[in-house]
């Protein structure tokens, strides 16, 4: 299980996976080259298992591997990406909810990479 934990009243947050034993699996929070505070507001997972994290004050979305090492970015501000608050993935299509009612669409490949 993964949720994202809220740290504090400046938007920072961290992504916190545990096991089926409760045991915590690993913590996320953000990369150290990111301008502003990691704030994620909602996560999904491929098929096979990697996570996808919408850091709305970045601009962007991670790509994490199922144990919790960063990949890329999938998505940054010059996507163009402003705001990023939800996510979908379904199949090939990753659907990003943006603040003032903005919803954008990709194309998202699963490959392993």
């Amino acid at each position: 299980m993964c949720v994202v934990e809220h740290i504090d009243r400046e938007y920072r947050s961290r992504l916190v996976c545990v096991s089926m034993l409760s045991q915590v699996r690993f913590t996320y929070t953000g990369q150290p080259a990111l301008t502003k505070k990691f704030s994620c507001n909602d996560i999904a997972c491929d098929h096979h298992g990697r996570i996808l994290l919408a850091d709305i004050l970045n601009h962007a979305v991670h790509l994490l591997r199922e144990d919790g090492h960063f990949l890329q970015y999938v998505l940054t501000e010059q996507s163009p990406l402003k705001l990023p608050m939800a996510l979908g993935l379904h199949g090939g299509t990753l659907w990003v909810g943006c603040q003032e009612g903005v919803v954008r669409v990709y194309k998202y490949s699963d490959e392993k990479r």
